[in-house]
């Protein structure tokens, strides 16, 4: 599971292996880290993985450094294609080539061990990529296949969209108790910055808040006072019915403009409780707010219901960005499994020739060899021959000789 694990405070922010920023509005980013998984090969028990990566071993071998280069790089055409031939869902495939652009413009370590070089092809670090454990170990034991990860997002129908992109998912009524996973996922300098509220943001909330339980005029004026109190802007002791217990662990910076919220689980979930029936839609009637004390609570709810807003929009951004770090890792791992297979069989197709032909040249040498031996025995046998042949002739005239002689 991603985690948010720090804010950036300048735009030179180093990021570290498997992080991302992550934008939460204008004024904040966060980085997000990605979960790690191990490329290393040394704990592998397995004795199956065991005679597949000994295999893998003396197969990736047979090329060369140069070809192995080659064979672990892949264009950004040819992951646009397999990203438009896997993934069905158009906010997805939009996601991925955002994703994309960025790490190409930034190049940020986010996909490590995978890396996106400036001409936006995706390759292995160097570091990697000449090990062929790693890269087994990247292909076959922690790798995720693109499919699998698609199947595993849930898709609809209709439009062909998953859920974190879909219209009718954003409007589906929402469970209060989620932000209790979003705060979970937050480091505390995350968590401090989250809570850490503009007072013109909330002033904003607590407007809507106001337009949309029709106060009548005086009960704004009294919310209104009530937020200046808190801010500030009035002096609590001239106000009646003013209770300070209310606004324990709220703390109004007035340089920065801003409302310091006590970073405690506890408090943080009290105070969205108080904006638990907003929250769910469940206050649709007109609201008033007579006395003081009532309108602090108000401010309170606003207060609750801003915080749980922002958790809410976090947890968003975060699954989105998870999904879409899934599916691009995952299409880049498969593709360079593809084009570096692609390229062994090329290397062993050559090598198997290579060895149908000495099998041929073998047999010629051998049939040249035997015709070669049957040459020398027929130039013995005319050896042995021909001087027989002469002893006959000569035999036959002296025979002549002597005949004619009588």
């Amino acid at each position: 599971m991603v985690r948010l694990v720090a804010v950036c405070r300048s735009d030179d922010h180093k990021f570290e292996r498997r992080q991302l920023p992550l934008i939460v509005d204008e004024t904040l980013t966060m980085v997000a880290q990605f979960n790690e998984r191990c490329t290393d090969c040394k704990h592998i028990s397995d004795a199956k993985k065991k005679r597949e990566l000994d295999r893998f071993v003396q197969r990736f071998n047979l090329l060369t450094k140069d070809e192995v280069a080659i064979a672990l790089m892949v264009t950004n055409q040819t992951l646009m294609n397999q990203l438009a031939h896997t993934v069905s869902c158009v906010g997805c495939r939009r996601s991925v080539e955002h994703l994309l652009n960025l790490l190409v413009a930034s190049q940020h370590p986010t996909l490590e061990p995978l890396v996106v070089t400036q001409r936006a092809e995706l390759s292995l670090k160097h570091e990697y990529l000449f090990d062929p454990k790693a890269v087994f170990a990247l292909f076959y034991i922690h790798g995720t296949n693109v499919n699998d990860v698609m199947d595993s997002i849930p898709i609809n129908k209709k439009n062909k969209r998953c859920n974190l992109h879909s219209l009718e998912t954003l409007k589906a009524k929402t469970y209060v108790s989620s932000w209790i996973d979003t705060w979970d996922l937050l480091s505390t300098e995350c968590r401090e910055e989250v809570v850490l509220i503009d007072a013109d943001n909330l002033l904003d909330t607590l407007n809507i808040y106001l337009r949309k339980h029709r106060f009548c005029t005086e009960c704004k004026s009294k919310v209104h006072a009530a937020y200046s109190i808190l801010i500030k802007e009035i002096d609590s002791s001239k106000e009646k019915g003013y209770c300070p217990a209310l606004y324990e662990g709220l703390r109004f910076c007035q340089q920065e403009a801003h409302i310091h919220v006590v970073c405690e689980t506890d408090f943080i979930a009290h105070l969205i409780s108080k904006a638990e029936p907003e929250i769910a839609g469940n206050y649709r009637r007109d609201r008033h707010a007579k006395t003081m004390d009532i309108a602090q609570e108000e401010v309170l709810t606003c207060l609750g219901v801003h915080i749980y807003e922002r958790l809410d929009r976090i947890g968003q951004k975060l699954r989105l960005e998870e999904q879409t770090w899934q599916i691009l890792f995952s299409l880049g791992a498969q593709c360079l499994q593809k084009s570096f297979e692609v390229a062994l069989e090329c290397k062993q197709g050559i090598s198997n020739l290579e060895l149908v032909c000495e099998e041929f040249l073998e047999e010629e040498r051998v049939k040249n060899e035997k015709k070669q031996q049957k040459k020398q025995k027929r130039k013995k046998k005319k050896g042995k021959v021909q001087p027989a042949e002469k002893e006959n002739c000569q035999k036959e005239e002296i025979a002549q000789c002597q005949v004619k002689s009588f």
